[in-house]
């Protein structure tokens, strides 16, 4: 038996008699109200005796967004039937979950660092949450009236082919960086009232459009891409990259970070993101000094240094190289045009 199916038989036995409930308000208590603009934001604590954290949801005009944050004490099973048609998109930053759905024989391991899109109606089952370990969770549910009001389903038939029918038990997706960083834009997010409200519908929005691109890259490539947690790694080097673009990157380093073969891991990675390691980072790296040579000050060797230079003469080059100019000359021409 291999380590992934290990985990998953003792996950199964470990949770095999979770505390059975029925709403979420059996665990968890409502400590703040706010209505403002239209928008309802309420936060719950979790009672003591089930877990530490909290629940946050924001809920108007067709859209309800809740986020999870919570160490639990004891494993919870939520049961439950849910009638309306809607979109459901989940996040799953950190924490384990067993999904059983009515209609699909086999249960569904809902791990770290993935998501789901999905078309629900008529749905019936019920989710174990896993004691000590956290929940960190972000969930997105839109209306019909939502769905309607913003087109979702014209172009992509949105409402068919993310049916939970018709993907059955392969809905499950690692978290790519660019869903990550939006998540974090959420999870710090402040506002209020109408600012609140544009903010969550714009990264809400954000998100869709990125599935939908995703999804249709990934079919483009479909036949090519490694599976399951194979997957989730390639995307953890693309998250580690990304992150910190001052730092560079030695393949056996991000090789034993991830738990992957240095051939394995530059062979894979060249497969689903269509370049190299190297070529993936320089063009990250070349677009964010783009981007700091024309909305910044920072002088030449600052950039370099933030984009993972030491030498700003070697950056000079790598630009050069690639953008056919000097970064000097790339600035100048740009305030010259805007001029």
């Amino acid at each position: 038996m291999d380590k992934k199916r290990r985990e998953k038989t003792s996950l199964k036995t470990e949770i095999q008699d979770p505390k059975k409930i029925d709403t979420l308000s059996a665990v968890t208590e409502v400590i703040t109200s706010k209505e403002q603009c239209g928008i309802v934001s309420k936060k719950f604590q979790f009672l003591k005796q089930f877990g530490i954290g909290s629940l946050q949801t924001h809920q108007f005009e067709g859209l309800s967004i809740f986020i999870f944050d919570v160490l639990l004490k004891k494993n919870l099973r939520l049961e439950g039937e849910l009638y309306k048609d809607f979109l459901e998109m989940s996040f799953l930053i950190e924490g384990e979950q067993i999904i059983k759905i009515n209609g699909i024989p086999k249960d569904l391991i809902y791990e770290s660092q993935e998501c789901y899109f999905l078309y629900l109606t008529n749905i019936k089952g019920s989710i174990v949450y896993h004691k000590r370990k956290r929940l960190k969770e972000v969930k997105i549910r839109m209306s019909m009236d939502f769905i309607k009001r913003h087109k979702l389903n014209e172009d992509y038939n949105i409402l068919e082919n993310y049916s939970l029918l018709k993907l059955q038990d392969h809905f499950l997706k690692p978290l790519c960086t660019k869903t990550q960083d939006i998540l974090s834009e959420i999870l710090s997010d402040q506002r209020k009232g109408l600012l609140k409200r544009l903010f969550l519908e714009s990264k809400t929005l954000e998100l869709v459009a990125l599935k939908l691109q995703n999804t249709q890259t990934s079919s483009q490539t479909a036949h090519k891409l490694p599976i399951d947690n194979l997957l989730k790694k390639l995307y953890q080097v693309q998250h580690i990259i990304s992150s910190d673009l001052s730092k560079q990157h030695a393949i056996h380093q991000l090789s034993r970070q991830v738990g992957l073969n240095d051939f394995v891991l530059k062979r894979e990675f060249k497969i689903l993101f269509g370049k190299t390691i190297f070529e993936y980072a320089i063009e990250l790296r070349m677009n964010k000094a783009k981007q700091l040579l024309l909305h910044s000050k920072n002088p030449i060797y600052e950039i370099s240094e933030l984009v993972g230079y030491k030498n700003s003469t070697h950056f000079t080059a790598a630009f050069k190289k690639i953008e056919g100019i000097t970064p000097k000359k790339y600035r100048n021409t740009s305030e010259n045009e805007k001029v």
